[in-house]
């Protein structure tokens, strides 16, 4: 599988991954089909798909730095090299991305009952779950917690991106961010998604994206 297929999947981290100096683990999705459905599957290579698509438009300077030490550090082919500089110049060009919806940050130092619940929330309501970094900063340790979350059907995978901490200014978890064109509201604390969106939509700048939302998980409940 290459770097294409994968879709920078060492950002969003379910089930396949850069190889490094740090671990050996190559997962691909013949293995992924073995453990989850296919409709799963399907879900799961959208979300990285669209995940993807915002880093290419969005613009940040930290992920750029990091990008270019993975074209640097890992041992990639001519194609996969290319593919990732590609991202790179990219990230240069393009500007700000002003799209509404929300993201859902938490950390695999939450209890793992508690992590699961989190997880299939966001499911639920199609936020994106986002982490700092990787397990004890290691990739095969994040690519096998980020499985087994997987396999249990807590999640369809999650992304790996510290600038949207920095953006969103988040420095605990679990937190809720609902952003939209006129800015961003933060709902700290391990509170209930549904509860959190209301909180957003009754005092929130980002009321309208948050009853969005709020609807959204009402048809899929």
């Amino acid at each position: 599988m290459n770097l294409r297929q994968t879709l920078l999947a060492v950002l969003l981290v379910p089930v396949a991954a850069i190889s490094s100096p740090n671990t050996s683990v190559q997962l691909n999705t013949s293995a992924m089909a073995s453990r989850a459905s296919l409709d799963a599957e399907h879900s799961w290579l959208k979300q990285q798909e669209d995940f993807a698509q915002r880093l290419r438009e969005t613009p940040h300077p930290e992920l750029e730095r990091w990008l270019k030490k993975q074209v640097q550090d890992n041992p990639l082919d001519a194609d996969n090299r290319h593919y990732l500089e590609s991202l790179v110049q990219q990230q240069q060009r393009t500007g700000e991305n002003t799209a509404a919806g929300a993201l859902y940050f938490v950390s695999f130092s939450i209890p793992e009952t508690g992590l699961k619940r989190m997880l299939q929330e966001a499911g639920r309501y199609a936020i994106p779950v986002t982490l700092r970094g990787l397990v004890n900063n290691d990739m095969k340790q994040t690519v096998t917690a980020v499985t087994q979350l997987v396999q249990d059907g807590a999640t369809q995978g999650v992304q790996i991106d510290p600038t949207l901490y920095q953006r969103y200014h988040i420095t605990s978890v679990p937190a809720l961010v609902v952003h939209c064109e006129q800015g961003f509201d933060v709902i700290r604390g391990n509170l209930r998604l549904d509860f959190a969106l209301q909180k957003v939509v009754e005092q929130g700048t980002c009321a309208g994206e948050a009853q969005q939302i709020l609807q959204q998980g009402a048809q899929h409940g």
